[in-house]
């Protein structure tokens, strides 16, 4: 079945079916032509998936199911317990969003101090709303995770800890290879240089990383080109290195 094809039988764009294939959740063979060929057990993992989805479960908890990690029954209880809690949630937003509808109320007319005190009536009566210190936890997640590199290719953190392993082996590899090929010459003693190569790198960015991370809070300009001030400092320190090199004959 050609990917087309899966479209109009699940109803859904070729959008999802990439990104569900991107994340590793299905691995459709391919054809001598270079196209991919969607088995029956590539459509019914499929619909699972979207199933899962539906209800509310992270691709990152669908991939520990089929991989075995995590236990269904475990994964679909937490489930429960976070839409219980989104429900709590989005009883006291509705609650406040239909009497705002009711009011007509227009941004000119909004009457803030009224709203407000019919929030924290409603809080006090026992309806939540939503959490808006998860806000600023996912633009702290966002800078920090950016600011080590811990980021995939579309800058998104790792919320998986083993996909987040596996794409550091992958660059350790790669950087292990590279190196015995500017050497010219495949040994265990190249690769193994190529990789401390790399762990070092990682560990002197981090060790920048991080007060480069609260300067960045008061100077708005390290926040903004954070980039070019690594490569400023890392400048910097190298020059300092040779300095020293040099000085203390080294």
């Amino acid at each position: 079945m050609t990917i087309k094809e899966v479209e109009k039988v699940l109803d859904i764009p070729r959008a999802t079916v990439r990104f569900y294939e991107k994340e590793g959740l299905i691995d459709p063979q391919r054809e001598d032509n270079g196209y991919r060929d969607y088995k029956d057990e590539d459509i019914d993992k499929l619909k699972k998936i979207i199933v899962l989805r539906k209800i509310g479960l992270a691709v990152s908890d669908i991939e520990d199911i089929f991989d075995g990690v995590k236990a269904m029954p475990d994964v679909l209880a937490d489930n429960i317990t976070k839409l219980e809690k989104q429900m709590e949630e989005l009883k006291g937003a509705m609650t406040v969003c239909k009497k705002m509808e009711a009011s007509k109320v227009e941004l000119a007319t909004f009457d803030t101090e009224k709203y407000w005190s019919i929030i924290v009536e409603e809080e006090k009566n026992g309806h939540a709303f939503m959490d808006i210190a998860k806000d600023i936890a996912r633009l702290e997640k966002k800078v920090i995770t950016s600011y080590f590199s811990w980021t995939d290719s579309d800058g998104k953190a790792y919320d998986s800890l083993p996909k987040f392993i596996i794409n550091v082996l992958g660059a350790f590899t790669l950087t292990g290879c590279i190196f015995c090929l500017i050497r010219r010459e495949w040994s265990i003693s190249n690769f193994l240089c190529g990789v401390v190569g790399i762990l070092y790198i990682i560990l002197v960015e981090a060790v920048i990383s991080i007060p480069l991370y609260f300067l960045g809070k008061k100077f708005k300009w390290i926040e903004k080109n954070r980039t070019k001030t690594l490569v400023i400092v890392c400048l910097i320190l190298c020059v300092v290195l040779i300095v020293l090199g040099n000085v203390f004959d080294f």
